[in-house]
């Protein structure tokens, strides 16, 4: 039991102990007493004392440790072998050189005095650190004027490492006083000259892999295939694109999709399938895209790639108002030709094209008549290449909306053929925009109609995509390159194998895919806002490389002196605060500057 008046220790902090009933009350030299229990506290010297006592000096604490390296020893004999006495000033100064930790630690309530060997390793150690501490100081003084040397990878890695968003924290950004976010580590190893504008952050900050999945995808699952070589099947794109994986024709009565079938080789709950989960999506970005899948996948499924391709396909016959009444859905082998909307416009004037060019006006007019939106807003291309940042527009081309409605057709169908199954399916929704009464004409009712949007759904139940004007839909064109669609492909392919009564894998019932739906969605959002936020950033960084730029820019947005601008010829959206013109007015600005770091331009009317 501690003694009334001893002299104790109470985090790090001396007191002196008076007793009060089965408690202690500890008053200190400065601040307020506290009341706490005998085991809390660590007696020093059993006094009697009133206040605390200043340590004694000149203590001989070297030869102590001489005579006591490797040992243990109290208190009081290590006062009397270094003062000669052990008085409570005596006992406090030695509780203090052992709470030091070199050459004598506490270890329980005695004194451990460090043999020859750990002390000089604990020397060694304290040099290190005094030196480290030394020469970040240097850094963070360097730092604070932008001026790192060779040598300060050590210590600004960590804030490389905050800017990539692979840490959350970083100790060098707060001692410089940066701010511990990435968009301020960004801004700061720009400005120290670290990194450039070609940096771009925001695919790490995703959490994103940097490249494809390495591995094994499982044998091909061909039994069943119907050959549809002989029909004429084309699978049109943008020039630039790689990863071909729908193609359309036409029988004489109706139309075909047929979309690439990774799901033949990757089944739920394979490594690939898992990995494709994770990922939720192929991340495009201006310098490239990063799969969902491995390579292996876009050679044995693209589409066009080679001879002969291995498709889901998808049948759908029409009534005269555009409505998908019949659906068919089989694996086939399909020959397909691959073509850009620029090679493919002429060929909608005869044959297989112009056919499906006529179904796709009805379809269009069907969708409309159900409500569905249109928006028409001029793209923009931004790529990099060599490293530099390009920026072209998109054209328009007829093919493009041709196979646009192809696609939307053969969402609606899957959806109608997994829904008259009862099968537990991946289908996507919207609810209706707001109101689209008053709203401006050109551009900027474009703009006023993406506003009016609500965001998509994802769930197990049909619901309509009223943006679409279509009663119930899934997202079923692209397995290759988003995971609801693979999801999609696998279910219909268990279904087909169940009703053929050959194995592939059982469907998954609904509790289950609505996990994978909703981790999907989650990993899918993060994949879009890199590909936005990586389009900006390259965006920014083509400007940089023009001081002084100008451009004309709509007003699609206009009140209370501020204005909302697009620059059509560049896909930027900026905001002034100037008196503009009305909407959809063409002004002429100038670029005057970019923080690539907050994703931000600035631009002047002239």
């Amino acid at each position: 039991m501690i003694p009334d008046g001893a002299l104790v220790f109470y985090k790090n902090k001396a007191a002196v102990a008076r007793r009060d009933g089965d408690r202690i009350e500890l008053s200190f030299k400065e601040g307020s007493p506290v009341r706490v229990r005998d085991k809390d506290v660590e007696l020093v010297h059993r006094g009697p004392v009133k206040t605390v006592p200043a340590p004694a000096a000149g203590g001989e604490f070297e030869p102590a440790w001489e005579m006591t390296a490797g040992t243990s020893l109290g208190l009081a004999e290590l006062a009397e072998l270094a003062f000669g006495t052990a008085g409570p000033a005596e006992a406090l100064a030695c509780r203090l050189a052992a709470a030091e930790g070199s050459p004598f630690r506490m270890d329980g309530e005695m004194v451990a005095s460090m043999s020859a060997d750990e002390r000089s390793a604990e020397d060694s150690r304290r040099r290190r650190k005094e030196s480290e501490a030394s020469e970040r100081a240097a850094f963070v003084e360097r730092a604070r004027r932008h001026a790192v040397e060779r040598g300060d990878e050590r210590f600004w890695g960590e804030i490389e490492a905050l800017a990539l968003g692979r840490t959350q924290k970083s100790r060098a950004a707060g001692d410089i006083g940066v701010g511990e976010n990435p968009e301020s580590a960004q801004a700061w190893l720009i400005k120290a000259g670290i990194w450039t504008a070609r940096v771009n952050p925001h695919p790490s900050r995703s959490g994103h892999p940097s490249k494809a999945p390495e591995l094994e995808l499982g044998p091909d699952d061909d039994e069943g295939r119907v050959d549809l070589r002989s029909m004429e099947a084309w699978a049109i794109d943008n020039a630039w694109s790689h990863d071909p994986d729908d193609a359309i024709s036409w029988d004489g009565e109706a139309v075909w999709v047929h979309v690439a079938d990774p799901a033949s080789a990757i089944v739920p709950g394979s490594a690939a399938d898992v990995e494709a989960s994770n990922r939720s999506g192929t991340l495009y970005l201006p310098e490239g895209a990063i799969p969902m899948l491995p390579d292996a996948a876009l050679d044995r499924f693209g589409l066009g790639l080679a001879d002969t391709s291995r498709a889901l396909s998808f049948r759908i016959a029409m009534d005269g108002d555009g409505l998908a009444r019949e659906v068919t859905v089989t694996p086939s082998l399909v020959r397909v030709k691959r073509a850009s909307y620029a090679e493919a416009d002429p060929l909608l004037a005869c044959g297989a094209l112009a056919s499906l060019a006529k179904a796709a006006e009805l379809r269009k007019a069907y969708r409309l008549r159900n409500g569905a939106v249109d928006i028409a807003i001029p793209e923009v291309r931004v790529w990099v290449e060599d490293g530099e940042p390009r920026i072209s527009p998109v054209g328009q081309y007829a093919s493009s909306a041709v196979v646009r409605e192809m696609m939307v057709l053969a969402g609606e169908g899957l959806a109608r053929w997994a829904f008259d199954r009862g099968l537990p399916f991946p289908y996507y929704s919207q609810e209706a925009p707001g109101s689209r009464d008053d709203l401006p004409g050109g551009l900027a009712g474009e703009f006023a109609k993406r506003r009016l949007m609500k965001a998509g759904m994802a769930g197990v139940q049909p619901r309509a995509h009223q943006g679409l004007g279509v009663t119930m839909y899934a997202q079923a064109t692209s397995p290759l390159r988003r995971y609801g669609d693979l999801l999609g492909h696998q279910q219909a392919r268990a279904a087909l194998a169940a009703e053929a009564g050959r194995a592939y894998y059982p469907v998954l019932p609904a509790d289950e895919l609505s996990m994978r739906m909703a981790r999907a969605a989650a990993g899918a959002q993060a994949v879009r806002k890199a590909e936005r936020q990586s389009e900006l950033h390259w965006t920014l960084a083509w400007l940089l490389d023009r001081p002084g730029w100008e451009g004309d820019a709509v007003v699609v947005q206009a009140g209370n002196g501020d204005a909302l601008l697009y620059l059509p010829e560049i896909g930027l959206e900026t905001r002034v605060r100037a008196a503009v013109p009305g909407l959809n007015e063409t002004l002429r600005v100038r670029f005057q500057q970019a923080d690539i770091s907050r994703l931000e331009a600035r631009f002047s009317v002239l």
